[in-house]
């Protein structure tokens, strides 16, 4: 697991959709409001699926409609390419969740 350096990590985030590099908590975190309570959860659920088949797994919080993810990989204390793979797995997911125009 090697982890990515500061230039991997710019670029990496300019492929992805509103995450933010948390530098002091070494990871890269999006928050995304969803219509309701229950549209979240099945995002959870989604995203859930996801990680464990990739078995890397993000943080998530949930308050009620906002789903905050932090993505880190704590075995190298920092952010690796599973980590912007799976960010990106993520982005796709909230795409397909979110209601249309």
């Amino acid at each position: 697991m090697t982890l990515l350096n500061e230039q991997q990590i710019t670029d990496g985030l300019t492929h992805l959709d509103d995450w933010e590099w948390d530098r002091e908590h070494h990871e890269i975190r999006r928050t995304v409001k969803m219509p309701d309570f229950m549209s979240a959860i099945h995002l959870i659920t989604a995203i859930a699926h996801v990680a464990e088949q990739a078995n890397h797994h993000p943080d998530m919080d949930i308050r009620y409609n906002k789903v905050t993810f932090h993505q880190t990989t704590h075995a190298a204390h920092g952010i690796t390419e599973n980590d912007m793979q799976l960010a990106a797995r993520i982005d796709e997911l909230v795409a397909d969740a979110q209601p249309r125009g």
